[in-house]
């Protein structure tokens, strides 16, 4: 079989296109990094580590408000790549990953809520329930290093 002469030079560039493609596995981890970026100096000033600026705080707890639901999204069917440390338990228990994410993102909501107060101690409490929130999650659907 022959292919129309410009067909042929569109396949090929897609099929050198496609190692650039992030699989689900990858943007689930970029996406998940980019939460750590956002939520990692928020715990230097919960932990006492930074000067707290409540501005700078509420506009760190906006953002990942905006961003926490997003790497979930990611977790489709047959999405454990080689990067991939995701267990197999995310998909053959689904209510309980609901529930883990559930609690996550409620955690995050009343983090955003916190900041908005200027109560530090609230706010280094609504952290730490966060921080805890992703350690279950990790502990029973996040796989040892590759």
């Amino acid at each position: 079989m022959t292919l129309p002469k410009n067909l042929a030079p569109a396949l090929a560039l897609l099929a050198l296109s496609l190692p650039v493609l992030a699989s689900s596995g990858e943007e689930r981890q970029q996406s998940f990094k980019k939460i750590l970026r956002t939520f990692e100096p928020m715990g230097l000033v919960a932990r006492d580590r930074a000067p707290y600026r409540k501005d700078e705080f509420i506009k760190q707890a906006d953002t990942l408000k905006q961003i926490a639901a997003t790497p979930f999204t990611l977790f489709t069917p047959n999405s454990i790549d080689a990067k991939s440390r995701a267990k197999p338990e995310i998909w053959s228990q689904p209510e309980k990953f609901k529930a883990a994410q559930q609690k996550f993102l409620t955690a995050v909501n009343d983090l955003d809520a916190a900041a908005k107060t200027g109560d530090i101690a609230n706010i280094k409490r609504s952290y730490g329930v966060v921080a805890q929130s992703c350690k279950s999650c990790h502990d029973s659907f996040r796989g040892p290093e590759k």
